[in-house]
This record gives structure tokens, C-alpha cells and sequence, in this order.
């Protein structure tokens, strides 16, 4: 029996009696040896549709990689290129509004103004956000 076969066996009897601890910290570490066609067949499959646990495992052995390369990029740029690109279609604004919000206190006056005019026009929290922010601001003058 191929670890695949194990693991598909086990999600099946998970799926009707629940998960034994033991058995599924034994499929979580058979997982990095099986491929990544293997992977996406356990994900998909309807055994696991109610299985956070092995389900989270799997998708980041599949999509760390893509992740940390998008965390990077987000990191690596400056506050204009974080306004310019918070409206594109690449589906990265959540994760730069968070970038925005994390850099915010370390920033100078200029980026913060361009920071709550940006996110401003965005969501109601963002909003809300921004201008408690900008009452801050405000009031250290």
C-alpha cells in the first residue's frame, strides 16, 4: 500500500468516526512524499471536505512556495508601489492593505497621509482605519 493509498484510507474512515490523533499525525508526515498530482487528488477529494486539519497540511505543501514568493514581493516594495498596485486584479489587497497597516507607525508624515488617502476609498474598515489614523496624526501637531 503506497503512502497515497494509506492516507486516502484513512481520510475515509475519518470521515464517518472522526480522526485518531496517532493516525492522523501519521498522514500529516506522509504527506511530503507523496507527489504533487497525489496531493491535489486528497485535497479535492470528498473525504476530506469536512477535514481542516490534513486539508490546511496539504495546501501549504502545495502553495508555501507561491506565498512566501507573493510575501516577498509585497515586502520589497515602497509605499507608492503598494498604493498603485492595491487596486489591481492580481488578488494581492488584502495583503497589502495588511502590509500597509504593519509599516503605518514606522513611517514618515507623507507615507502615512498617502497611506489614509489610499485606503480610504477602499472598505468601511479601511476607512474607519484610516481615520483614526489621521485623528493621530492630527492631534500630535
Amino acid at each position: 500500500m503506497t503512502d497515497f493509498d494509506y492516507i486516502l484510507q484513512q481520510a475515509k474512515k475519518a470521515y464517518y468516526s472522526g480522526w485518531n490523533d496517532v493516525e492522523l499525525r501519521k498522514c500529516v508526515d506522509m504527506l511530503p512524499s507523496i507527489s504533487r498530482q497525489e496531493l491535489v487528488l486528497l485535497y479535492s477529494s470528498r473525504w476530506l471536505s469536512h477535514d481542516k486539519p490534513l486539508k490546511d497540511s496539504i495546501f501549504h505543501l502545495l502553495f508555501d512556495a507561491r506565498i512566501e514568493e507573493r510575501d516577498k514581493k509585497i515586502k520589497a516594495m515602497n509605499v507608492d508601489e503598494l498604493i498603485e498596485n492595491l487596486q489591481d486584479e492580481n488578488d494581492y489587497g488584502k495583503f497589502i492593505v495588511l502590509e500597509m497597516k504593519e509599516r503605518f507607525d514606522s513611517l514618515e508624515d507623507a507615507d502615512k497621509r498617502k497611506i489614509i488617502n489610499a485606503l480610504s476609498t477602499t472598505t468601511k474598515a479601511n476607512k474607519s482605519w484610516a481615520e483614526g489614523k489621521l485623528k493621530k496624526i492630527d492631534s500630535e501637531k
